[in-house]
């Protein structure tokens, strides 16, 4: 074997199994795991806007891709989290860097264990991630008084997900949820755009239409997270300087912009 593997021809790629700690993976892994299934489901809400809103280099990709990249993001990060923190020296953690959790995907091919248990991980947690969707939107209750910031949040985007990107199989409608109410379906005629529960109205103009309010309240919960802000904001409808609009304000954040 040794005089087999002497004759093969020199990679310049660093194999993984060089690392000593790699054997050490079984000691590791399970903290890795835990770490990305507590990412998928704690980080639910930004997960749907990044699918919702994806960045310019990534239009390209379909849902699915887009998934997968992300979650792949996901691992890389927690590793390093796991290799700079102190379970080092409990954990044997490979000293990889950026460099080499890129390998992580491509070393040699998905025979490989390690590579193997990369592919498991990442199944695993798309599992996770559209399981927790779906039995939150079976779950669901009309009745329910939501009050905390993730619940609404998730309700509102659970709804999204549904609509564009169709997880349950079946064509669904362009529907456009009350931003102020949470209850009721926005509807738009020649002059108005209109909540059909609350008193929600905004003149609209040749410009204005239902899908880009839809866009742009997409764009206005993305801006807010992005800040890191965690509490509840709100949306309002008010005239300032004659000029009505829909405002998402926040007292956690002291934001106060106008919507559309």
């Amino acid at each position: 074997m040794a005089e087999d593997e002497g004759n093969r021809p020199h990679n310049n790629r660093p194999s993984l199994k060089s690392h000593i700690s790699f054997n050490n993976y079984p000691k590791w892994k399970d903290k890795l795991r835990e770490n990305c299934y507590k990412r998928v489901r704690e980080d639910r809400t930004r997960l749907l806007w990044k699918l919702r809103l994806p960045k310019p280099n990534e239009l390209h990709l379909n849902h699915k891709d887009l998934i997968k990249s992300t979650f792949q993001d996901i691992v890389s990060v927690e590793l390093r989290k796991i290799k700079d923190s102190s379970l080092n020296s409990d954990c044997g953690v490979p000293t990889f860097g950026t460099a080499s959790d890129d390998m992580i995907w491509e070393y040699d091919g998905l025979h490989t264990d390690y590579q193997g248990s990369c592919e498991e991980l990442l199944f695993e947690m798309q599992r996770i991630f559209y399981e927790d969707l779906r039995a939150e939107e079976s779950l669901k209750e009309p009745e329910n008084f939501i009050e905390t910031w993730e619940d609404e949040e998730d309700e509102y985007l659970a709804r999204a997900v549904y609509e564009h990107m169709q997880l349950n199989g079946e064509q669904v409608g362009k529907e456009v949820w009350c931003p102020v109410c949470k209850r009721g379906e926005l509807q738009q005629n020649r002059c108005l755009i209109y909540c059909d529960r609350c008193g929600l109205k905004l003149n609209r103009s040749d410009e204005i239409s239902l899908d880009l309010l839809r866009t742009r309240l997409a764009e206005a919960h993305a801006e807010h997270l992005d800040r890191g802000c965690r509490l509840k904001p709100e949306f309002c409808v008010e005239t300032i300087f004659e000029l009505t609009a829909l405002y998402i304000k926040c007292q956690g954040c002291d934001t106060f912009e106008v919507v559309i």
